[in-house]
């Protein structure tokens, strides 16, 4: 039989290069699904779409617990590798299907768009995998990443113990075979995401900007920014002029916005200074799919505007949370009632997300979405001022 570390190194290729300390426990759950299955296969946790020319989008498969889009660009004798996604394992993954579909050149940067788990969790496999790489990010990522992932990581730890129960007590009453094999798949997951980070260990970017870091690679410019908080306080977009297209994170995406750790006073002003300083064509965002123009831009900063100015509204006549979650509702918002951004933002999230039966609709999807909202900004108007 083949070693392990053979297995590893066809899977891997020229990304192999200096992997010798890779820590296998990093692994461990990927070999025990794949030893339960008599082999040693990775599991494909990506589609690899094209953006433009040289550039591609790593389009995230759903999964229990969730994995962010990745953006390859091609430079002339290296790769740039945007977001690292929710586990280590996930890199390898990623890197198996690179190699077999893109390109074998090693990944000479890896771009961590903001500090969140499912963006940063891989840091510390390309650190093992390509040790000479840059890992880059906003000079407040990089601190954040350092303050925040430990501590956010153990406490998801009770979390992801009550979701197990929770997803049993769905296995138990699911009717259906298709529903019990679900059940049954979110509780492996999880589980098996559990025992990968267990002794997990952050690792911080080397290479950080405060507002603007320009690589001139023979094969084309790349413009990495700062343009002001909004998801985070350090969301960085990368923007390559010669192919019109830019990698954006979570700042701008598929989905509805998460607030909790965001910027809603912000928010709208960043996306529209990225939208007029920059010129593109492609949206590569860090969930959902590939966007081909930026009428995303334009709608996700009138909708963040508008379900704040609702609450600000409310807050200044004082009304509590609760009422604002009951009275801003989808039925009430102009930006949501665009189908091309509510309806449809609620159907990418069905299509992209793996949820435990039973499923959602898209209306009930829509009606969440929003009052998770109203409840993130009321909260986080005070760190907004």
């Amino acid at each position: 039989m083949n070693s392990r570390r053979g297995f590893l190194k066809r899977a891997l290729g020229a990304c192999w290069i200096g992997a010798s300390v890779l820590d296998q426990a990093m692994f461990r759950a990927v070999r025990a699904r794949a030893q339960a299955a008599g082999n040693y296969t990775l599991p494909t946790l990506f589609d690899i779409e094209k953006a433009a020319d040289g550039i591609y989008m790593a389009l995230a498969r759903p999964a229990s617990l969730i994995n962010c889009n990745a953006v390859i660009i091609e430079n002339a004798a290296d790769l740039m590798i945007i977001d690292t996604h929710s586990k280590p394992s996930a890199v390898v993954s990623l890197l198996r299907q690179l190699r077999n579909q893109v390109s074998q050149k090693p990944v000479r940067y890896v771009v961590a768009s903001h500090f969140h788990w499912d963006h940063s969790h891989g840091l510390p496999a390309y650190r093992r995998i390509a040790p000479h790489a840059d890992l880059v990010a906003s000079e407040t990522t990089r601190k954040l990443i350092g303050e925040q992932t430990l501590p956010r990581l153990k406490a998801s730890f009770d979390e992801l113990a009550k979701t197990i129960e929770d997803y049993k007590q769905r296995l138990a009453k699911a009717t259906t075979p298709q529903d019990k094999a679900l059940c049954r798949e979110m509780i492996s997951e999880t589980q098996d995401y559990l025992q990968e980070m267990k002794n997990f260990t952050p690792e911080l970017p080397n290479l950080t900007l405060e507002r603007d870091l320009i690589i001139h690679d023979k094969a084309h410019d790349l413009h990495l920014a700062f343009r002001g908080r909004g998801h985070t306080a350090g969301d960085v977009v990368v923007w390559c002029p010669q192919k019109k297209t830019i990698a954006t994170g979570d700042l701008l995406h598929g989905f509805f916005p998460f607030i909790g750790d965001g910027y809603p006073l912000d928010w709208p002003r960043t996306l529209v200074a990225v939208g007029h300083q920059f010129s593109f064509n492609n949206i590569a965002g860090g969930h959902g799919s590939l966007q081909r123009d930026t009428s995303r831009l334009y709608q996700m900063a009138n909708y963040i505007e508008e379900v704040t100015e609702r609450v600000v509204a409310g807050r200044r006549s004082g009304k509590t949370q609760a009422q604002l979650e009951s009275e801003v509702t989808p039925a009430t918002l102009k930006t949501v009632a665009d189908r091309n951004f509510g309806e449809l933002t609620a159907q990418g999230l069905l299509k992209h997300r793996r949820m435990p039966p039973p499923l959602p609709t898209a209306a009930q999807v829509l009606s969440d979405s929003v009052k998770a909202n109203v409840g993130h900004i009321y909260a986080a108007l005070e760190r907004s001022t």
